[in-house]
C-alpha cells in the first residue's frame, strides 16, 4: 500500500488545473457573448445616406414591389414564437379582479385552499426613469385592485413558488381630473392609434397579409400610398404626429434633449383631454423609448394611463434577460432559438400581447366614453423586420376585437408606422432605399361619418394617390376632436402650408419641399423631357408600347391590329436619390460594396393607327431588349364609338376592325 503525500508539485498541479479550468471557461464565455458581437459588427449593413437632388419637382408617388426580385433573398418566414408553457394560474378581468384560473389549477394538481398569494403596487415616480415597489400585502382571489399594475407572486404550501408576474388592469376611478370624461358620440369621435415601428407600407404587405386584407376589405380603411416620413427615425415623425411640429429646430422650446423634458410640447393628448377624453400612451422597450432614449422623457406622468412603468418593472423583475435578450433576439432571427421561451415573451404571453392585453383593458373600462389611445410597439419589428410575420394573427384579433365589440362605431382607427427598416439589408438595394422613406398608414372611419359627410369620403380616397405625411394627418386628427368635417383646417408655419388636413383633397402638383419633407426623405419620382429627335429610346419604347397594347389585344378579334405613327412624349423619371454619405461609425465588411444603383424609367405617350389614340405608359428599362411595362397603358384621348368590345378593362384601347 502506497501512502498518499501532498507536497509542492501536487499543489502546483491543483494550481495549473484550477487555472486551465478558468481559462477555458472564460473562453466559453468569450465565445458565446463576444463571437456573436463581432459577427453583428463586421456583417452589419452599412446605412447609406441619400439625398434628394429635385425636392421642388411635383411628386410621382413611387410603386415599389413587395416581392421585387432584388429584395426577396433577406425576406423569410421565422418559427412561431414559443413562450414559457407553465400555466398561469390567475388573471385579470375587466374590472381589474384577480380571478384563479381553474383550468391551470387542475393542470397543475392545486388546490385553492393550498394557494398563499400577496402583492404589491407598482407606482410611477416623479419622472420617466423611476419606478416604486410598495410592501407586500397578503391575499386570497378574488380581489379587485386599485392600481394599474400590480406584482404577485403566489406558493404552493409544498410545492413552493407557483406564480411571479407582473400583471395590470385599467383603474378609470385613480385617475384625477378637473374634466369628467364625457360620452362619445356620432359626431364626438374616440381616436384610437395602433403603431408599429419600422414597418414600410410594404413590409405590410409581405408580413401582415391577414390583418391588411382584413382592414382593407372588412373595415374599408384608406390606405395611403403615398404617405412619407420627414425624419430619420422615430422622435422626428412621432413628433410631427403628434404635435405639427419639427424636433431640433426653434420649433420646439428644447434646448437640451438629453436633459430637457418634452411636458411643454402641445401634444395632442392635451387638446383631447380638454374635451373630456380618457387618454393613454402606451410604448414598450423602455430603454428605447421614443422620448426617452438619449432624450429627457417626461416629468408629469403625460397621460391618463400610461404603460411605461409596467415595462420598467417587468425589467426591474428580470434584470438579467432584460440585458442578455438583445442577444438572444440576434439568434432567434438566425433561427437559432437557445432559449426554451423567446425573448419577445413575457412570462407565457408575447410581449406585444401583453401591451394589447392593456389596450383592451382601457377600451372596455371607457367604452362608450370618449377616449384618445395612442400604442406603439416596437421590439417585434424595430431589428428584424422577418419577426413581424410574429404578430400578424395577433393584430387582426385585435382589430376584429374591436369592431365586433362596437368600439368603432363612433371612432377613427389609425395603423400607422413611422418609417420603414432602417438597419436591415434590404436597405442597401433600391428598393430599399424607396421603403424606408414610405411607412405604413391606414385610416379607418365610421361610415356614418362618410354617409353625413360625402366629401370626406371623396378626399380621403383621392388622398391615398397623393403624397402625404405625419403633418396632415395631425392635422385631420385636430378635425376630429374639433368636430370639424364640413371645413377642413389647414396649418401654417413660416408663411406656408405646413399640413392639409386629410379631409380636404391635397394638392396635385405638392412637392418634397411643399410637404416639409427634407431633402434626405423624399422619395418622390421627379420627371424631366427627353428630346425625341436626339436619342433612339423614344423609337424603341414607342414600338414597345404598341407591341404590348397589341398583345392585349390579341384575345379580342374585333380589335385592329395598332401601328405606331409618331412618339408624342417621352419623360425620363427619376428617383433623384443622390449617394452622398453613410451613418457607419464601426467597421462593416459590407462597407467595400457599392450600393445598388436604379433602373432607369420613362414615361412615354404615342399615337397609334387607325384611330389616332393617344396612349401613355410607364417602363422600366435596363436596356433597348430588357423593358418592363410598369401599371397598366392608359388611353389619354376620347375614343366615342371607336371599340366594339364590352370589356370594361379592354375597351378604351380597343379600335373596331372595319
Amino acid at each position: 500500500m502506497v501512502k498518499w503525500q501532498s507536497g509542492p508539485m501536487t499543489f502546483l498541479k491543483m494550481g495549473v488545473n484550477r487555472f486551465r479550468r478558468k481559462c477555458r471557461f472564460l473562453i466559453w464565455i468569450m465565445f458565446i457573448f463576444l463571437v456573436p458581437y463581432l459577427y453583428i459588427q463586421l456583417t452589419f449593413p452599412v446605412r447609406y445616406i441619400f439625398k434628394h437632388s429635385n425636392i421642388n419637382g411635383a411628386c410621382i408617388i413611387p410603386r415599389p414591389d413587395p416581392f421585387d426580385p432584388s429584395i426577396l433573398k433577406f425576406v423569410w418566414d421565422p418559427k412561431p414564437l414559443v413562450c414559457d408553457s407553465t400555466p398561469s394560474i390567475l388573471y385579470t378581468d375587466n374590472t381589474r379582479t384577480v380571478q384563479f384560473n381553474q383550468s391551470a389549477l387542475k393542470l397543475l394538481h392545486v388546490s385553492e385552499s393550498r394557494v398563499l398569494c400577496q402583492y404589491r403596487q407598482l407606482i410611477r415616480s416623479s419622472d420617466d426613469v423611476s419606478i416604486t415597489f410598495t410592501e407586500y400585502v397578503d391575499f386570497t382571489p378574488p380581489l379587485q385592485m386599485e392600481t394599474d399594475f400590480f406584482h404577485i407572486t403566489c406558493r404552493e404550501i409544498e410545492k413552493g413558488m407557483i406564480f411571479d408576474r407582473l400583471m395590470s388592469g385599467v383603474n378609470a376611478a385613480s385617475v384625477k381630473r378637473t374634466l369628467d370624461v364625457k360620452d362619445e358620440s356620432p359626431d364626438q369621435l374616440s381616436v384610437l392609434m395602433f403603431g408599429l415601428d419600422s414597418v414600410s407600407r410594404s413590409a405590410a404587405i409581405r408580413k401582415m397579409p391577414k390583418t391588411l386584407q382584413y382592414l382593407t376589405q372588412d373595415l374599408s380603411t384608406y390606405d395611403f400610398k403615398g404617405y412619407m416620413k420627414v425624419g430619420e427615425n422615430t422622435l422626428p415623425n412621432l413628433v410631427p404626429l403628434l404635435t405639427g411640429l419639427r424636433v431640433w429646430t426653434n420649433e420646439v422650446p428644447i434646448k437640451n434633449y438629453l436633459t430637457d423634458t418634452f411636458d411643454q410640447l402641445p401634444f395632442l393628448w392635451r387638446n383631447f383631454s380638454d374635451r373630456g377624453y380618457a387618454t393613454l400612451f402606451a410604448e414598450d422597450m423602455p430603454n428605447f423609448g421614443t422620448f426617452t432614449y438619449f432624450a429627457g422623457g417626461f416629468n408629469k406622468q403625460p397621460t391618463d394611463h400610461y404603460f411605461r412603468p409596467f415595462w420598467l418593472g417587468v425589467n426591474e423583475l428580470e434584470k438579467v434577460k432584460s440585458k442578455l435578450s438583445p442577444v438572444f433576439l440576434y439568434l432567434e432571427n438566425k433561427n437559432l432559438n437557445v432559449q426554451k421561451s423567446s425573448s419577445l415573451c413575457y412570462k407565457d404571453r408575447a410581449k406585444h400581447l401583453v401591451q394589447i392585453d392593456y389596450l383592451k383593458q382601457f377600451i372596455a373600462a371607457y367604452k362608450g366614453k370618449r377616449k384618445f389611445m395612442f400604442s406603439f410597439l416596437a421590439e417585434l419589428s424595430h431589428e428584424y423586420p422577418n419577426l413581424l410575420a410574429n404578430g400578424d394573427d395577433d393584430f387582426l384579433e385585435f382589430f376584429k376585437w374591436l369592431k365586433d365589440g362596437g368600439h368603432l362605431e363612433n371612432s377613427v382607427l389609425i395603423f400607422f408606422s413611422d418609417h420603414g427598416a432602417r438597419i436591415d439589408e434590404i436597405r442597401n438595394t433600391f428598393v430599399g432605399r424607396i421603403e424606408v422613406r414610405m411607412p405604413l398608414m391606414q385610416i379607418y372611419i365610421p361610415e356614418h361619418l362618410k354617409s353625413k359627410y360625402r366629401s370626406l369620403n371623396d378626399s380621403l380616397a383621392l388622398n391615398t394617390e397623393r403624397l402625404s405625411v405625419p403633418f396632415d394627418v395631425h392635422q385631420m386628427i385636430i378635425d376630429v376632436v374639433s368636430k370639424n368635417f364640413e371645413t377642413p383646417s389647414k396649418s401654417y408655419m413660416e408663411g406656408r402650408v405646413r399640413g392639409h388636413s386629410l379631409f380636404q383633397p391635397l394638392p396635385t402638383e405638392r412637392s418634397c419641399r411643399d410637404a416639409w419633407i427634407p431633402e434626405n426623405y423624399c422619395a418622390c419620382y421627379t420627371s424631366s423631357p427627353v428630346n425625341i429627335s436626339n436619342t433612339a429610346i423614344g423609337h424603341v419604347l414607342g414600338k414597345q408600347l404598341v407591341k404590348d397594347l397589341n398583345n392585349m389585344l390579341s384575345s379580342h378579334p374585333k380589335c385592329a391590329q395598332l401601328s405606331l405613327h409618331k412618339v408624342q412624349d417621352l419623360q425620363q423619371v427619376s428617383h433623384g436619390l443622390k449617394l452622398s454619405d453613410t451613418e457607419n461609425t464601426g467597421i462593416s465588411f459590407f462597407q467595400f460594396f457599392e450600393p445598388e444603383k436604379a433602373k432607369k424609367r420613362y414615361d412615354v405617350s404615342v399615337v397609334t393607327v387607325p384611330g389616332n389614340g393617344i396612349f401613355e405608359a410607364t417602363y422600366l428599362v435596363e436596356s433597348e431588349s430588357r423593358m418592363k411595362l410598369l401599371g397598366n397603358i392608359i388611353r389619354v384621348n376620347r375614343y366615342g364609338e371607336q371599340p366594339c368590345i364590352s370589356d370594361k378593362q379592354m375597351r378604351p384601347l380597343c379600335y373596331c376592325n372595319k
